[in-house]
C-alpha cells in the first residue's frame, strides 16, 4: 500500500515540475482533491480576486467556484497588489472584473483541517 501512495506522490510530483513547478488545476479540483495533494505546490489560472484587505484577505473566484484567499503567508508585494487592485467586493455575475484582479494565485496546498482557504500565496496577473 505504501509503495502505491509513494508512487502516486511521485507522479504527481514530475507533473508538477514539468509546468514550472506547479501543477495546473481549478479551484474546486483542488478543494475536492486537497488531501490528496497536501503539501504540493498548484496553480490556478483564470481567477478573480476581490475584497482583498490586508489581515481580511479576500475571495478568489474561477469558473468552478469561491474559495477565501487568506493574506497568511502571502508575500507583501502581493499583498500590496491585491489591495490596490483588488479590493472591491465582487462583481455582479457577467460584469468584467476591475483590471489586474484576474490572474493565477499560485500555492502549497494546506493540509486537511477546517474550510479550504487558499494561503500562502503569490498572485501573478493575467496579462
Amino acid at each position: 500500500m505504501r509503495w502505491v501512495v509513494v508512487a502516486v506522490v511521485l507522479a504527481a510530483s514530475a507533473q508538477a515540475h514539468a509546468q514550472d513547478g506547479a501543477q495546473m488545476m481549478t479551484l474546486a479540483e483542488v478543494k475536492q482533491r486537497r488531501a490528496e495533494l497536501a503539501g504540493l505546490f498548484v496553480r490556478v489560472e483564470n481567477v478573480t480576486v476581490s475584497g482583498f484587505a490586508m489581515a481580511r484577505g479576500g475571495l478568489a473566484q474561477d469558473a468552478s467556484g469561491t474559495v477565501r484567499l487568506d493574506d497568511a503567508g502571502m508575500p507583501q508585494d502581493t499583498i500590496t497588489y491585491l489591495e490596490r487592485h483588488c479590493a472591491r467586493p465582487g462583481a455582479k455575475p457577467g460584469a468584467a472584473a476591475p483590471a489586474g484582479c484576474r490572474g493565477a494565485p499560485e500555492f502549497t496546498v494546506a493540509s486537511v483541517q477546517g474550510t479550504f482557504t487558499i494561503s500562502d500565496a503569490q498572485f501573478i496577473p493575467q496579462n
